[in-house]
């Protein structure tokens, strides 16, 4: 692979294969951000350099200082391959803003592309205004109640057996707490695992069933299964890979209204008390949702959506629900698709433990992009100053102003 009909000289052409090669010398980086950023270059040479740009392979050969000098000049060549303004849907499909959009995730850049309702054209980026220190992303970690109430933090303690629940071993494994039923007959008693905000977690269940858990979430259950059916109970956001039992359905339930039965299959709610709907998102098999008196069966793909306020309301399915946005979170990406500003910032008050104020009432903004959820908030937040807004951070406080 050479870019030989891209460069507009023999020069150009040579320092973009030793870029592929990782053989670029600091000068040579130098150069090369330079130009991509100039008037010389031209929008579809842009977009053939970001798809280069974009492979896997190059993220085992980046330079540190290519890596460095793309994030400064990111914001700079969007603007130059997208001359034009463009209508939503152009913006969305445009070739060019996918491969950079896998810069993004493949480099860690803290970049994020936007599109408001009033601009269609990047803006500068300027950093965030902020005292104290950085705020790290959210880590694993999570805080197990035991049935007779004791608590453990769980990224405080290492693996091994952890406790004893009436003759079933709670093992902690590599970041993972694993039931392990021990001979004779076990008692009934209940377990409540909770991520606070700025924590996830993954568990498995007594019966084998797989769950992972984003932050500000939890999940009650039994450290052993008995009876006609396995019912836990939950807040938040969770992805369950449930095993298959046909004689004992697995049953969630999210509140006195909202349940979601399933036999075997792959499912993620969402049910944060602070958003509009609570959703169930369909990846494998069947789920059944029952939300009052009425009941709905969804397919893969497929998405329930239940009001989250008290009221009395019907179920509605949502078909070709975009998977990739329902499962990021699990994935280690913030995926901010057609997200509004209100919405992103939910986001980030969960995952960075953050409280967040608006100075002057909420920028009617909507994004479009992907960032890693390992980033620093300042670095998120520099991507999202792209936009027609900024930042103030004070301790554990974001003020968002116009």
């Amino acid at each position: 692979m050479n870019f030989h009909g891209v460069a507009s000289s023999p020069d150009k052409s040579s320092i973009f294969n030793r870029l592929l090669e990782g053989e670029l010398s600091p000068q040579e980086t130098k150069e090369l951000v330079e130009w991509l950023g100039s008037e010389e270059l031209d929008p579809q040479a842009a977009e053939s350099i970001l798809k280069q740009l974009s492979q896997p392979i190059i993220r085992e050969q980046i330079d540190p200082a290519l890596k460095a000098a793309l994030e400064s000049k990111l914001p700079l060549i969007l603007a130059r391959t997208q001359s034009e303004p463009t209508n939503r849907i152009a913006f969305l499909r445009s070739p060019w803003l996918r491969y950079a959009a896998a810069i993004i995730i493949l480099f860690g850049i803290g970049a994020l592309f936007f599109l408001n309702r009033s601009s269609n054209r990047a803006k500068k980026v300027t950093p965030p205004v902020a005292s104290g220190k950085d705020i790290a992303p959210g880590k694993d970690g999570a805080i197990l109640t035991l049935e007779d109430g004791r608590t453990m933090t769980l990224d405080s303690l290492g693996n091994g057996v952890i406790a004893n629940q009436n003759g079933t071993n709670v093992i902690l494994k590599n970041g993972q707490l694993i039931y392990e039923k021990g001979a004779g007959e076990s008692k009934i008693a209940y377990n409540t695992m909770t991520t606070p905000r700025g924590r996830q977690f993954q568990l498995v269940l007594p019966d084998g069933s797989k769950v992972w858990m984003n932050a500000a979430s939890s999940i009650h259950y039994p450290v052993v299964f008995t009876g006609k059916e396995r019912i836990v109970e939950v807040t938040g956001e969770l992805y369950f890979e449930v095993a298959k039992n046909e004689k004992m359905p697995f049953k969630v339930k999210v509140n006195d209204d909202t349940q979601i039965e399933v036999i075997g299959t792959h499912f993620n709610i969402n049910s944060y008390s602070n958003e509009a709907t609570i959703n169930t998102s369909l990846l494998e098999g069947s789920v059944k949702i029952t939300h009052g008196n009425e009941k709905v069966i969804l397919k893969p793909g497929q998405q329930g959506q239940v009001p989250n306020a008290l009221v009395q309301s019907s179920i509605k399915v949502v078909p070709d629900v975009d998977m990739d946005k329902v499962m990021a979170w699990k994935n280690g990406v913030f995926n901010f698709e057609d997200a509004s500003l209100e919405e992103v910032m939910r986001q980030l008050e969960r995952w960075y433990d953050i409280e967040v104020k608006y100075e002057k009432g909420v920028p009617p903004l909507e994004f479009v992009g992907k960032m890693g959820r390992d980033l620093k908030l300042s670095e998120v937040l520099r991507g999202l100053e792209v936009s027609e807004v900024h930042f103030t951070v004070e301790g554990k406080i974001v003020i968002v102003k116009p």
